[in-house]
């Protein structure tokens, strides 16, 4: 197993800019990095589920099922567009535009969010499905491999969605602003709108 390929891969999957790291950089902003926190743990809790799915085979039935993917693929896309008007919404509340913040939301909120976003993200298992097999030896104890290959993918991802959190807190004194959150509420009721529309395409 070519285990620095394998941690080069994770890290690219981790990094590259997604709906995971929109809603981690806007719950800091919104809740805080300690608010943001358990939308990263809801992020990861949705990709144990869909590490299971692929190990139980099911990752390689909604690649092979038009239906089945597209199902899953406008869930996510309708729930990250809720988001988006949400957040639109909230940026419009008041006559003088950009003056009310957004509210706080619970832990559990934040949590379920996240859970829902990377839950309902199907290029996320499809990725893990055509990466995960070929690093798997078919000779040795699969379900083995499948958790210690799942829990370094996991643990990356944890890092670097935390990374992207810290970058976000490190510029909270600019947010700190109401008119400034107002105009964030609203460009991220945008960029959530955009990956919607992006994924639909």
């Amino acid at each position: 197993m070519d285990f620095i390929g394998f941690i080069v891969a994770c890290i690219f999957f981790s990094i590259s800019p997604g709906s995971g790291a929109v809603v981690s950089i806007n719950n800091v902003i919104v809740n805080g990095l300690k608010g943001a926190s358990f939308g990263v743990l809801g992020l990861q809790a949705a990709l144990i589920v869909h590490l299971f799915f692929i190990y139980l085979g099911i990752g390689m039935l909604v690649s092979q099922s038009p239906l089945l993917y597209s199902v899953i693929k406008y869930l996510g896309i309708a729930y990250l567009a809720y988001l988006g008007v949400d957040k639109i919404m909230n940026s419009l509340k008041s006559k003088d535009f950009f003056i009310v913040d957004e509210a706080k939301k619970s832990k559990q909120v934040l949590m379920r969010q996240g859970f829902i976003v990377n839950l309902t993200n199907p290029k996320s298992i499809i990725f893990l499905t055509a990466f995960l097999p070929q690093f798997v030896n078919e000779h040795s104890q699969a379900a083995t491999q499948y958790l210690l290959l799942g829990s370094i993918v996991v643990l990356i991802d944890t890092i670097v969605m935390f990374l992207y959190s810290l970058g976000a807190s490190s510029f909270k004194s600019f947010f700190s602003e109401a008119q400034t959150m107002r105009n964030i509420n609203f460009m991220f009721g945008i960029i959530f709108i955009g990956i919607a529309i992006s994924i639909a395409m």
